[in-house]
Protein backbone atom coordinates (compact mmCIF):
# COMPACT_ATOMS: atom_id res chain seq x y z
CA UNK A 1 0.00 0.00 0.00
CA UNK A 2 1.50 3.30 -1.08
CA UNK A 3 0.05 5.24 1.82
CA UNK A 4 1.30 6.78 4.99
CA UNK A 5 -1.00 4.55 7.01
CA UNK A 6 -3.29 1.56 6.80
CA UNK A 7 -5.42 2.27 9.84
CA UNK A 8 -4.42 4.84 12.42
CA UNK A 9 -6.07 7.08 14.96
CA UNK A 10 -5.04 10.61 15.72
CA UNK A 11 -6.40 13.21 18.10
CA UNK A 12 -7.15 16.69 16.78
CA UNK A 13 -6.57 18.86 19.83
CA UNK A 14 -6.49 22.55 20.60
CA UNK A 15 -10.13 22.88 19.53
CA UNK A 16 -13.24 23.74 21.49
CA UNK A 17 -14.22 20.07 21.22
CA UNK A 18 -11.18 17.80 20.67
CA UNK A 19 -12.01 14.81 18.51
CA UNK A 20 -10.36 11.62 17.37
CA UNK A 21 -10.07 10.66 13.70
CA UNK A 22 -9.65 7.14 12.37
CA UNK A 23 -8.46 6.72 8.80
CA UNK A 24 -8.65 3.38 7.01
CA UNK A 25 -7.51 2.80 3.43
CA UNK A 26 -7.88 0.01 0.91
CA UNK A 27 -7.14 -0.27 -2.80
CA UNK A 28 -10.63 0.95 -3.78
CA UNK A 29 -11.99 2.79 -0.75
CA UNK A 30 -11.13 5.24 2.01
CA UNK A 31 -13.06 5.57 5.25
CA UNK A 32 -12.71 8.35 7.79
CA UNK A 33 -14.53 8.33 11.13
CA UNK A 34 -14.55 10.85 13.95
CA UNK A 35 -15.34 10.53 17.66
CA UNK A 36 -15.64 13.01 20.49
CA UNK A 37 -14.29 12.50 23.98
CA UNK A 38 -17.02 12.11 26.57
CA UNK A 39 -17.79 10.62 29.98
CA UNK A 40 -21.32 9.73 28.90
CA UNK A 41 -21.82 6.19 27.61
CA UNK A 42 -25.51 6.64 26.75
CA UNK A 43 -25.28 6.72 22.98
CA UNK A 44 -27.35 3.63 22.09
CA UNK A 45 -30.50 5.69 21.52
CA UNK A 46 -28.68 8.00 19.13
CA UNK A 47 -27.02 5.19 17.22
CA UNK A 48 -28.78 1.81 17.54
CA UNK A 49 -26.62 -1.29 17.68
CA UNK A 50 -28.12 -2.71 14.49
CA UNK A 51 -27.06 0.41 12.60
CA UNK A 52 -23.74 0.65 14.38
CA UNK A 53 -22.80 -2.89 13.38
CA UNK A 54 -23.29 -1.99 9.73
CA UNK A 55 -21.53 1.34 9.95
CA UNK A 56 -18.84 0.65 12.49
CA UNK A 57 -18.35 -3.08 12.04
CA UNK A 58 -14.85 -4.52 12.08
CA UNK A 59 -13.42 -2.83 15.15
CA UNK A 60 -11.24 -5.65 16.35
CA UNK A 61 -8.15 -3.98 17.70
CA UNK A 62 -7.64 -1.64 20.66
CA UNK A 63 -5.17 1.19 20.34
CA UNK A 64 -3.10 3.54 22.44
CA UNK A 65 -1.83 7.01 21.61
CA UNK A 66 1.91 7.43 21.20
CA UNK A 67 3.31 7.72 24.72
CA UNK A 68 6.11 10.19 23.97
CA UNK A 69 3.87 12.91 22.58
CA UNK A 70 2.94 15.99 24.56
CA UNK A 71 -0.63 14.98 25.30
CA UNK A 72 -2.36 14.98 28.67
CA UNK A 73 -2.05 11.90 30.85
CA UNK A 74 -5.85 11.82 30.98
CA UNK A 75 -5.83 10.74 27.34
CA UNK A 76 -2.42 9.13 26.95
CA UNK A 77 -2.59 6.63 29.81
CA UNK A 78 -5.59 4.79 28.49
CA UNK A 79 -6.08 1.63 26.53
CA UNK A 80 -8.89 2.36 24.08
CA UNK A 81 -11.06 -0.71 23.57
CA UNK A 82 -13.85 -1.06 20.97
CA UNK A 83 -17.33 -1.61 22.40
CA UNK A 84 -19.79 -2.66 19.71
CA UNK A 85 -22.58 -2.78 22.28
CA UNK A 86 -22.19 0.98 22.70
CA UNK A 87 -22.75 1.77 19.06
CA UNK A 88 -19.16 1.60 17.91
CA UNK A 89 -17.64 3.64 20.71
CA UNK A 90 -14.21 3.20 22.14
CA UNK A 91 -13.79 3.25 25.90
CA UNK A 92 -10.62 4.27 27.71
CA UNK A 93 -10.53 2.93 31.25
CA UNK A 94 -8.81 4.36 34.29
CA UNK A 95 -8.92 3.96 38.05
CA UNK A 96 -10.92 7.15 38.48
CA UNK A 97 -13.41 7.14 35.64
CA UNK A 98 -13.94 6.05 32.06
CA UNK A 99 -13.71 8.26 29.01
CA UNK A 100 -15.69 7.29 25.93
CA UNK A 101 -15.19 8.07 22.26
CA UNK A 102 -18.65 8.69 20.86
CA UNK A 103 -19.17 8.57 17.08
CA UNK A 104 -19.61 11.95 15.39
CA UNK A 105 -19.56 11.22 11.67
CA UNK A 106 -18.24 8.98 8.92
CA UNK A 107 -17.26 9.59 5.30
CA UNK A 108 -16.70 6.81 2.79
CA UNK A 109 -14.91 7.42 -0.50
CA UNK A 110 -14.94 4.77 -3.23
CA UNK A 111 -13.64 4.82 -6.77
CA UNK A 112 -16.11 2.49 -8.46
CA UNK A 113 -19.40 3.79 -7.02
CA UNK A 114 -18.34 7.32 -6.19
CA UNK A 115 -16.04 9.27 -8.47
CA UNK A 116 -15.06 7.01 -11.37
CA UNK A 117 -16.01 8.71 -14.63
CA UNK A 118 -16.66 12.09 -13.05
CA UNK A 119 -14.89 15.32 -13.98
CA UNK A 120 -13.45 15.48 -10.47
CA UNK A 121 -11.66 12.11 -10.67
CA UNK A 122 -8.79 13.16 -12.93
CA UNK A 123 -5.04 12.94 -13.44
CA UNK A 124 -2.90 15.27 -11.34
CA UNK A 125 -5.40 15.77 -8.54
CA UNK A 126 -5.28 16.48 -4.83
CA UNK A 127 -8.35 15.54 -2.83
CA UNK A 128 -8.98 17.29 0.48
CA UNK A 129 -10.57 15.51 3.44
CA UNK A 130 -11.84 18.18 5.82
CA UNK A 131 -13.85 18.45 9.00
CA UNK A 132 -15.61 21.21 10.85
CA UNK A 133 -14.13 22.29 14.15
CA UNK A 134 -16.60 20.13 16.03
CA UNK A 135 -15.46 16.99 14.22
CA UNK A 136 -18.12 16.63 11.53
CA UNK A 137 -16.56 15.33 8.32
CA UNK A 138 -17.42 16.99 5.03
CA UNK A 139 -17.45 15.32 1.64
CA UNK A 140 -13.95 15.13 0.11
CA UNK A 141 -13.35 17.25 -2.97
CA UNK A 142 -10.75 17.78 -5.70
CA UNK A 143 -9.16 21.02 -4.57
CA UNK A 144 -7.68 21.79 -8.01
CA UNK A 145 -11.15 21.57 -9.55
CA UNK A 146 -12.64 23.67 -6.74
CA UNK A 147 -10.05 26.42 -7.17
CA UNK A 148 -9.62 26.27 -10.96
CA UNK A 149 -11.88 29.24 -11.84
CA UNK A 150 -10.41 31.61 -9.25
CA UNK A 151 -6.87 30.18 -8.94
CA UNK A 152 -7.07 30.98 -5.23
CA UNK A 153 -5.14 29.04 -2.62
CA UNK A 154 -7.05 26.15 -1.07
CA UNK A 155 -6.58 27.65 2.39
CA UNK A 156 -9.06 30.33 1.35
CA UNK A 157 -11.58 27.54 0.87
CA UNK A 158 -10.90 26.28 4.37
CA UNK A 159 -11.52 29.73 5.79
CA UNK A 160 -14.71 30.13 3.78
CA UNK A 161 -15.97 26.70 4.76
CA UNK A 162 -14.82 27.10 8.38
CA UNK A 163 -13.08 23.73 8.17
CA UNK A 164 -9.71 22.19 8.94
CA UNK A 165 -7.83 19.89 6.59
CA UNK A 166 -7.17 16.44 8.06
CA UNK A 167 -5.75 14.57 5.09
CA UNK A 168 -4.87 14.97 1.44
CA UNK A 169 -5.15 12.25 -1.20
CA UNK A 170 -2.67 12.80 -4.03
CA UNK A 171 -3.78 11.15 -7.29
CA UNK A 172 -1.03 11.12 -9.95
CA UNK A 173 -3.18 9.19 -12.46
CA UNK A 174 -6.91 8.60 -12.50
CA UNK A 175 -6.52 5.16 -14.09
CA UNK A 176 -4.81 3.80 -10.98
CA UNK A 177 -6.44 2.85 -7.69
CA UNK A 178 -5.70 4.09 -4.19
CA UNK A 179 -2.73 1.75 -3.82
CA UNK A 180 -0.89 3.98 -6.34
CA UNK A 181 -1.89 7.19 -4.61
CA UNK A 182 -0.16 8.98 -1.75
CA UNK A 183 -1.85 10.04 1.45
CA UNK A 184 -0.54 13.00 3.42
CA UNK A 185 -1.82 13.40 6.97
CA UNK A 186 -1.22 16.67 8.78
CA UNK A 187 -0.23 15.03 12.01
CA UNK A 188 2.31 17.58 13.20
CA UNK A 189 1.47 18.94 16.68
CA UNK A 190 1.85 22.41 15.16
CA UNK A 191 -1.45 21.72 13.39
CA UNK A 192 -3.06 20.68 16.67
CA UNK A 193 -2.94 17.02 15.75
CA UNK A 194 -1.61 14.22 17.95
CA UNK A 195 -1.33 10.77 16.41
CA UNK A 196 -0.39 7.22 17.28
CA UNK A 197 1.86 6.43 14.31
CA UNK A 198 4.75 4.09 15.02
CA UNK A 199 7.19 6.79 13.94
CA UNK A 200 5.95 10.36 13.99
CA UNK A 201 9.26 12.05 13.15
CA UNK A 202 9.92 10.50 9.74
CA UNK A 203 7.70 9.37 6.92
CA UNK A 204 8.35 6.02 5.24
CA UNK A 205 9.62 5.50 1.71
CA UNK A 206 6.71 5.53 -0.72
CA UNK A 207 6.64 3.57 -3.96
CA UNK A 208 4.31 4.44 -6.83
CA UNK A 209 4.52 4.31 -10.61
CA UNK A 210 7.03 7.15 -10.74
CA UNK A 211 9.57 5.38 -8.52
CA UNK A 212 10.55 5.34 -4.84
CA UNK A 213 11.04 8.61 -3.01
CA UNK A 214 11.60 9.76 0.53
CA UNK A 215 8.64 12.04 0.96
CA UNK A 216 9.41 15.34 2.65
CA UNK A 217 6.76 16.26 5.23
CA UNK A 218 3.87 18.26 3.74
CA UNK A 219 5.81 19.73 0.81
CA UNK A 220 7.76 17.10 -1.14
CA UNK A 221 4.70 15.17 -2.28
CA UNK A 222 4.31 17.36 -5.39
CA UNK A 223 7.44 15.75 -6.82
CA UNK A 224 5.45 12.52 -7.06
CA UNK A 225 3.31 13.96 -9.85
CA UNK A 226 4.36 13.67 -13.48
CA UNK A 227 5.01 16.78 -15.54
CA UNK A 228 4.55 17.57 -19.24
CA UNK A 229 6.91 18.98 -21.86
CA UNK A 230 6.12 20.33 -25.34
CA UNK A 231 8.56 20.00 -28.24
CA UNK A 232 8.45 20.82 -31.93
CA UNK A 233 9.20 23.54 -34.46
CA UNK A 234 9.33 27.16 -33.32
CA UNK A 235 7.85 28.30 -36.65
CA UNK A 236 5.01 27.32 -39.00
CA UNK A 237 4.42 28.71 -42.51
CA UNK A 238 1.14 30.61 -42.79
CA UNK A 239 -1.71 28.28 -43.74
CA UNK A 240 0.38 25.17 -43.07
CA UNK A 241 0.47 22.60 -40.25
CA UNK A 242 3.16 21.06 -38.05
CA UNK A 243 3.26 18.14 -35.65
CA UNK A 244 4.20 18.67 -32.01
CA UNK A 245 5.13 16.16 -29.34
CA UNK A 246 4.31 15.85 -25.64
CA UNK A 247 6.51 14.06 -23.14
CA UNK A 248 5.21 12.93 -19.76
CA UNK A 249 8.18 12.72 -17.41
CA UNK A 250 9.13 12.34 -13.77
CA UNK A 251 10.00 15.57 -11.95
CA UNK A 252 12.57 13.72 -9.86
CA UNK A 253 14.45 11.74 -12.50
CA UNK A 254 13.57 13.63 -15.71
CA UNK A 255 12.80 10.29 -17.38
CA UNK A 256 9.67 9.30 -19.27
CA UNK A 257 6.77 7.89 -17.27
CA UNK A 258 5.95 4.97 -19.55
CA UNK A 259 4.12 2.56 -17.23
CA UNK A 260 0.73 4.31 -17.21
CA UNK A 261 -1.37 6.03 -19.88
CA UNK A 262 -2.93 9.45 -19.39
CA UNK A 263 -4.98 12.08 -21.17
CA UNK A 264 -3.76 15.68 -21.51
CA UNK A 265 -5.53 18.82 -22.67
CA UNK A 266 -4.43 21.45 -25.19
CA UNK A 267 -5.28 25.10 -25.69
CA UNK A 268 -4.05 27.90 -27.94
CA UNK A 269 -4.83 31.57 -28.42
CA UNK A 270 -4.68 31.45 -32.24
CA UNK A 271 -4.52 28.95 -35.09
CA UNK A 272 -6.43 25.68 -35.05
CA UNK A 273 -6.08 22.50 -32.98
CA UNK A 274 -7.91 19.54 -34.58
CA UNK A 275 -7.40 17.70 -31.26
CA UNK A 276 -7.99 19.30 -27.88
CA UNK A 277 -7.35 16.07 -25.99
CA UNK A 278 -4.33 13.83 -26.54
CA UNK A 279 -3.73 10.33 -25.21
CA UNK A 280 -0.27 9.78 -23.75
CA UNK A 281 1.03 6.23 -24.21
CA UNK A 282 4.48 5.02 -23.17
CA UNK A 283 5.18 8.56 -22.01
CA UNK A 284 4.71 10.19 -25.44
CA UNK A 285 1.89 11.81 -27.42
CA UNK A 286 1.65 13.94 -30.56
CA UNK A 287 -0.82 16.29 -32.25
CA UNK A 288 -1.05 18.67 -35.26
CA UNK A 289 -1.21 22.46 -35.02
CA UNK A 290 -2.51 24.40 -38.03
CA UNK A 291 -1.68 28.05 -38.75
CA UNK A 292 -5.05 28.88 -40.31
CA UNK A 293 -6.13 32.49 -40.73
CA UNK A 294 -2.74 33.82 -39.64
CA UNK A 295 -0.10 35.96 -41.33
CA UNK A 296 3.68 36.09 -41.14
CA UNK A 297 4.78 37.57 -37.83
CA UNK A 298 1.74 36.38 -35.89
CA UNK A 299 2.38 34.22 -32.84
CA UNK A 300 0.57 31.26 -31.31
CA UNK A 301 0.77 30.52 -27.60
CA UNK A 302 0.33 26.77 -27.22
CA UNK A 303 -0.35 25.22 -23.80
CA UNK A 304 -0.65 21.67 -22.47
CA UNK A 305 -1.97 20.58 -19.10
CA UNK A 306 -4.18 18.23 -17.18
CA UNK A 307 -7.95 18.29 -17.07
CA UNK A 308 -8.17 20.29 -13.85
CA UNK A 309 -4.63 21.71 -13.82
CA UNK A 310 -3.92 23.58 -17.04
CA UNK A 311 -0.84 25.34 -18.36
CA UNK A 312 1.79 22.86 -17.19
CA UNK A 313 3.98 23.75 -20.18
CA UNK A 314 3.68 26.25 -23.01
CA UNK A 315 5.39 27.08 -26.29
CA UNK A 316 5.41 30.15 -28.53
CA UNK A 317 5.16 29.39 -32.26
CA UNK A 318 5.86 32.15 -34.81
CA UNK A 319 4.14 32.26 -38.20
CA UNK A 320 6.52 32.73 -41.15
Amino acid sequence: MSALFQRHNFLWSGLKTPFVVEAKTDSDRITLRTWRLSEDAAVASAMPVKDAVAIYGGHAEPFELDSDLAVSREIRERHWIPLEALGGQYVGGSRNRNLFLQPISQVGFRIDTGVLGSVAWSDYAIWAFNATRDGKLSMPFNRYLATQPSREHHYNLLIGRKEINLMMLNVPFARQDFSNCVFVVKYNPAFGCIHNFASHKQMPTIKIGLGPYDLEPLYGFKALFASLRLSGSDTIPAGQAATYNIEMFSKNTDTLVDDVDAKVYLECNAGYLPQRQVEISNGIGSFPLMALGLNAGDKIKLKVGWRNFSGVDEKIVTIV
